[in-house]
């Protein structure tokens, strides 16, 4: 190469260098470029009815969940959360609710939804009218990704869906109970209360094919006095080796007092009250089985370290009880997502992420949250702690002893099969 063409294209390179620099620095101080004013929140939760029996902290907790983002995570690309929280009460409330958070509040994301009649009722709205990350924090109903909204691009959901909540059941009660036979189970009579007994019944059917289902039922749902003697003479009627319920909320303490009354914890030997002990203890007995979708944040483990190793304390500080409920952890893991979500988007792009680029890249997301290591799956669950324990209490605060976890293997249906198909291969991969 001549010298004259040789300097002529190294000044051109360092003239082009200079430039890319240039328009770099000027990209970075764009990147730089982050709203400082609070990042507003929304948060759909029961602060009364019928779920809030259940998850009677949800307020307080989602407060808190916002407290320690804030204080111990910096907040969400620097701007402090600032939740904006509203009372769940039912299916038509949340849809309303959503629209508020949305189009008034100008809201960026959504956490919310403990029913499964509410995720479903908003579920398609968020898709085709709001196109809002949103986050359901349970309605774990399977038809929610298999048939209501079955290629979604904005809604994700942290708590534990109909299998994966009844592989952990099913487990639980083979183990301590191996040679059952017969069996009661009783849920609501709405989706998912006819879900889980369906899974269950096919789950067991798996792993224990000549167990006998003696009675199933489905009891009116949320109503006021409800009166459930009928079926818990029918329970004891039955002799069942195992009694299953899925009654929850105010339904649940309504049918644990009835229950206890009527003598159904003496009469059958092992009962699974899959709620029992959420409701500021309401439902709770010594020794009976029950379901935790709270994971580590339960009883130490939460010192293991994870965040719920400060943020379980702070629960119990403000409200006297453990988180033993999903919901009252899930908010915090649902902003922990979002911040990693927003942070992703913004260094990928240099961009301040939009709603679809937060809604795109919470897909495959891992976090470390209160229930440990969590994975966003999408068109399923976050895949969160799924636990079974015996209650106990211990210094006037009920806790859970022996859990047992789901599998690792068992928590996600592949996405290359169908929700029966993983069913009917639940045998062989537990092997």
């Amino acid at each position: 190469m001549p010298v004259k063409r040789a300097r002529s294209f190294i000044v051109c390179f360092a003239v082009a260098m200079f430039l890319m620099g240039a328009m770099g620095a000027g990209a970075a101080d764009q990147k730089a470029k982050i709203p400082t004013d609070p990042i507003k929140i929304g948060f759909v939760v029961p602060l009364s009815g019928v779920a809030a029996t259940l998850s009677p902290n949800a307020g307080i907790n989602a407060e808190l969940a916002a407290e320690y983002i804030n204080k111990y995570e910096g907040g969400i690309l620097g701007r402090p959360v600032k939740p904006i929280i509203y009372d769940e009460k039912n299916a038509q409330t949340a849809v309303e609710l959503f629209g508020k958070l949305t189009e008034d509040d100008k809201v960026e994301a959504i956490l919310g939804c403990l029913s499964s009649s509410s995720g479903l009722a908003v579920a398609p709205k968020v898709e085709a009218q709001w196109k809002i990350p949103t986050l359901l924090l349970e309605s774990t109903t399977m038809a929610l990704f298999t048939k209501v909204i079955p290629n979604p691009t904005y809604v994700y959901r942290i708590g534990p869906d109909d299998v994966m909540q009844s592989i952990a059941h099913v487990t639980a009660v083979l183990k301590d109970k191996p040679d059952v036979k017969t069996i009661a189970i009783g849920a609501p009579d709405y989706e998912w209360g006819h879900d889980v007994v369906k899974r269950f019944q096919q789950i067991m059917g798996k792993f224990k094919p000549d167990v006998k289902f003696v009675y199933i039922f489905h009891h009116p749902f949320g109503e006021a006095g409800p009166n459930f003697a009928a079926y818990i003479t029918n329970v004891i009627q039955n002799k069942p080796d195992v009694y299953v319920g899925y009654s929850w909320g105010s339904d649940g303490v309504a049918w644990h007092n009835q229950a206890d009354a009527m003598g159904l914890y003496k009469a059958v030997p092992l009962v699974f009250d899959v709620f029992s002990g959420t409701a500021k203890g309401e439902m709770a007995r010594e020794g009976v089985l029950a379901e935790t979708r709270a994971g580590n944040g339960t009883f130490p483990p939460y010192a293991l370290g994870y965040p719920n190793s400060k943020f379980t304390p702070m629960i119990l500080e403000k409200t006297g009880v453990l988180p033993t409920y999903g919901m009252d952890i899930h908010m915090l893991t649902g902003l922990l997502y979002l911040k990693k979500a927003y942070e992703k988007a913004y260094d990928l792009t240099g961009q301040y992420p939009t709603a679809e680029m937060v809604a795109k890249t919470l897909d495959g997301l891992s976090v470390v949250g209160p229930d440990g290591i969590a994975s966003m799956v999408k068109h399923q669950s976050t895949a969160p702690g799924m636990a079974v324990g015996r209650l106990h209490k211990e210094k006037d605060v009920w806790v859970m002893k022996d859990l047992i976890l789901v599998p690792d293997h068992l928590r996600i249906v592949p996405p290359w099969m169908s929700v029966e198909q993983f069913i009917d291969s639940l045998d062989k991969l537990d092997k």
